[in-house]
């Protein structure tokens, strides 16, 4: 297929770049959704193993709320809000 671009807009700085599709843009918030929620979580994960705390339950904890995030950024993509407040919720009780 064959598409006409100008040189302008192959090569200059896109200042109006096109919209993102809707689905782009909820990964995009669901990123950083967990940029936002992940270094509390390090951060505790890593107190937990330098204390010395750490044990199976911190370790389940763990993988509960790393799981949770994934399904939450498929879901948060997808458009399914309720099923996405359940991931969060679940993440945090991970």
């Amino acid at each position: 297929m064959w598409t006409q671009w100008r040189i302008v807009d192959v090569l200059g700085n896109r200042e109006n770049p096109p919209p993102l599709p809707r689905w782009a843009e909820r990964a995009r918030r669901a990123h950083q959704n967990m940029l936002e929620n992940f270094p509390h979580f390090a951060a505790l994960v890593l107190v937990a193993h330098v204390s010395g705390l750490s044990n199976a339950q911190t370790a389940l904890g763990a993988t509960l709320f790393l799981s949770a995030r994934v399904v939450h950024a498929v879901v948060y993509t997808t458009g399914v809000w309720r099923l996405r407040a359940l991931a969060y919720f679940a993440g945090v009780g991970g």
